[in-house]
């Protein structure tokens, strides 16, 4: 155990005074593997040999690694056997061979399982997912990190947090899901810096960026993306400050050379450490997309010229991703190819790469691989919250009963807060019709009183004149000759037949004023109406009635009504031409269009406008002036449905016009 703890220590110190740049940092190591007596330090500073050329020279990096697994085999040391199997799967994914990748991995994380290192489960399980999501199998790559975050958080090892968020943002982002790819972005950068890593700073600042960039906010992004190419600068990393000038490339997009240029020389820097990677392809398939849209605004010769550029990036890209066996970046180049070729007048060769870029995107962008990931980001959810939920049960059952009564006076205050509600309503409601019924009441008495006014003037005229000569019979009978006394019989009688002929009227008129009792309407031939008005008044003194009409003329209408308007309206005129020698009243009926229409006319003194408001108007008060005869008048047509008008000068007479 002390020689042990020894090789540790010693190791520690090594790796303390080696921290130089590159080679010189190799140099060192292999001076002190060259001293070395002792296999186990031998196979740490192999594999840290094999993994400092990972940075800056991989084409070395796998000699180191095959003696350091030989060494480890040949002692039995399954912990430096599992090391060195995961990064030897790392340097071997790099070259596009997943499938021996997944083999060296899987080698790693069985030996790790067994001794129960869990940090090292976690670095395999998440290189795994590494390697499936090189290949675009989101649902295996995602189950995988998702069991990786899953020790990490059980573990408390916020460098392993940082570095498997960094690539379930990945999933996310290739989703296009950026809200979720931004969440893990964020989680990966807090846990890095708790970490104080600056590979997975670096690599969380960059993540930001690019989702800033999609989100079309330049100014984060080019924030983040400048920031994370700082922490690379000083770590030496030149691949992924290859991977960070390409990004930063995409935010050039009004000067489509300053963009080549900046991805031309992470293309360089790509080239010269040899690596192979999702952010090396994708920097090559943007060069191409971007020497298309080039030659879209350049000139002939010009265009053809960035149109040989961007066809050969694109197909170089296309045997990048043949070699790494990444589809989902071959769907991206097939499409910008599609619309190159289409450019180019090549129709055929573009729906070849249509049809390509069509059935990659329908596989990799499915919904069902969508549903896929948000179950496993909801497993893992599910697990972090099951020993919340134990500890929770106990808090909850104390709750119910509270909650429980919470709710139970919360629903009574309810019942109790609808039902004041209710009796408020049923009390406006019922104020509402009150005054609706005291509007009526008090509209009631106004036409009672209105009545009885009515009453007392037109019915009082002929009751005196009938006592009146009632009184000069009976106490001077013999005063009076027998022609007066014929005379004032005569008078007695006219008076008498008045009375009730105003009695039928106000009672027809009451009868209007029911809200069961309707008018029968009918056809009535305006000869009747001529006759019932010639019988009713016959010859009168100074006053002569005519009557003119085309002949066979009828109206459709209540006789009754018709008959009390035209005998009140003839009664009025006779009354108007009193004191006028010589006066005529003539009735007039005639057609106009499928109306008949009937006027009177006199040519007596006229009517002033205080007169007239008693048709028009129904809050008149009636005088003696007014009378109840308009009153009447305008009640019974308005019962028939008839418009009447009235046209009158002072001097000149009145007519009257009744239309239905």
């Amino acid at each position: 155990m002390k020689h042990l703890l020894f090789l540790f220590l010693l190791f520690l110190c090594l790796g303390a005074t080696a921290q130089k740049k590159g080679q010189a940092r190799v140099d060192s190591l292999l001076e002190e593997i060259a001293k070395a007596k002792n296999d186990t330090l031998k196979i740490f500073l192999l594999d840290n040999v094999a993994r400092t050329y990972m940075l800056f020279n991989p084409k070395e990096e796998f000699k180191y690694m095959d003696q350091g697994i030989a060494l480890a085999e040949k002692i039995h040391w399954k912990r430096g056997i599992a090391n060195l199997n995961n990064d030897l799967g790392l340097m071997i994914g790099d070259t596009g061979n997943n499938a021996g990748a997944i083999a060296h991995f899987k080698i790693s994380y069985a030996l790790d399982k067994e001794m129960g290192a869990k940090v090292n489960q976690v670095n395999e399980l998440n290189n795994i997912g590494r390697i499936y999501q090189r290949e675009s199998n989101f649902s295996q790559a995602t189950d995988n990190f998702y069991k990786a975050l899953a020790i990490a958080e059980e573990i408390k090892d916020y460098q392993k947090i940082s570095l498997v968020c960094t690539n379930i943002y990945q999933s996310f982002y290739t989703q296009r899901n950026f809200a979720k790819a931004a969440e893990y972005a964020e989680k990966a950068l807090s846990n890095g810096e708790l970490a104080h890593s600056p590979n997975d700073i670096g690599k969380a600042l960059v993540q930001l960026g690019v989702v800033k960039l999609e989100l079309k906010d330049t100014t984060a992004a080019r924030s983040y993306m400048e920031r994370s190419l700082k922490v690379y600068e000083d770590m030496g990393n030149r691949s992924q400050m290859a991977t960070v000038l390409a990004n930063l490339a995409q935010l050039e997009p009004t000067d489509n050379k300053e963009k080549i240029a900046k991805m031309q020389e992470a293309d360089r820097i790509f080239n010269d450490i040899g690596e192979l990677t999702v952010n090396s392809i994708g920097n090559v398939a943007n060069l191409g997309s971007s020497c298309f849209e080039l030659a879209l605004k350049s000139p002939s010769p010009e265009k053809e010229r960035y149109f040989q550029q961007a066809e050969a990036y694109l197909q170089k890209g296309l045997a990048q991703c043949k070699q790494v066996d990444n589809t989902e970046i071959v769907a991206n180049l097939s499409n910008t190819l599609a619309d190159l070729e289409e450019k180019r007048g090549n129709y055929k060769k573009a729906l070849q790469y249509f049809r390509n870029y069509t059935a990659i995107n329908d596989s990799l962008f499915s919904q069902e691989k969508k549903n896929d990931i948000a179950g496993l980001e909801g497993q893992h959810a599910l697990a972090l919250k099951d020993n919340e939920l134990s500890i929770n049960k106990l808090m909850l059952s104390s709750q119910r009963k509270t909650q429980w009564g919470l709710i139970a006076g919360l629903l009574l205050i309810c019942i109790i807060a609808a039902l004041l509600y209710r009796q408020s309503l049923n009390r406006k409601k019922t104020n509402t019709t009150l005054m609706v019924l005291n509007n009526q009441l008090d509209e009631a008495n106004k036409i009672k009183a209105k009545f009885f006014g009515i009453l007392s003037h037109d019915l009082r005229s002929p009751i005196s004149n009938l006592v009146h000569f009632l009184h000069l019979q009976k106490e001077a009978p013999d005063l009076l000759p027998e022609d007066l006394q014929a005379q004032h019989q005569q008078r007695i009688t006219q008076s008498a037949e008045d009375l009730l002929t105003n009695m039928e009227s106000i009672l027809l008129w009451s009868k209007g004023q029911m809200d069961n009792f309707r008018p029968n309407i009918k056809l009535v031939p305006v000869d009747d109406l001529f006759g019932y008005i010639k019988k009713f008044f016959g010859p009168t003194e100074q006053v002569s009635i005519r009557f003119s009409q085309t002949p066979g003329l009828a109206v459709s209408t209540d006789e009754n009504y018709l008959q009390i308007i035209m005998q009140n309206l003839t009664s009025n005129a006779i009354k108007a031409l009193n004191h006028s020698p010589d006066g005529v009243i003539e009735w007039n009926a005639r057609k106009e269009g499928d109306k008949t229409i009937l006027s009177i006319t006199d040519n007596g003194p006229g009517i002033n406008a205080e007169q007239v408001k008693a048709l028009y108007e129904d809050n008149v008060e009636i005088n003696e002036r007014s009378g109840f005869g308009l009153h009447l008048i305008k009640d019974l047509a308005r019962a028939i449905q008839y418009r009447i008008s009235v046209h009158s000068q002072p001097g000149e007479g009145t007519t009257f016009t009744l239309s239905a």
